[in-house]
């Protein structure tokens, strides 16, 4: 199975070395790929907005796989399990 992660981490915290949050979303059927992909690409977005960032830079973040503030990151990554 494939999980896509979203992860928060922060700098300016001690916190499991930096670590605020991971969703993960497990893609179960390749048919349905495309819909758990939107929803974690959503989560992504919404996250980094909350955070700074801006609309036109959301689709570069998702294409580099982060985006970051400076003191923030969000990570969005595939990985099997």
């Amino acid at each position: 199975m494939r999980v896509i992660n979203i992860i928060e981490s922060a700098s300016d915290t001690a916190i499991c070395g930096g670590i605020l949050g991971i969703e993960s979303f497990g893609v179960y059927e390749e048919q349905l790929s495309k819909d758990v992909v939107q929803q974690a690409e959503n989560l992504f977005k919404q996250k980094a907005i909350g955070n700074g960032a801006n609309e036109d830079e959301l689709d570069d973040a998702i294409e580099d796989g982060y985006y970051t503030n400076g003191s923030y990151t969000i990570s969005i990554f595939w990985s099997f399990i």
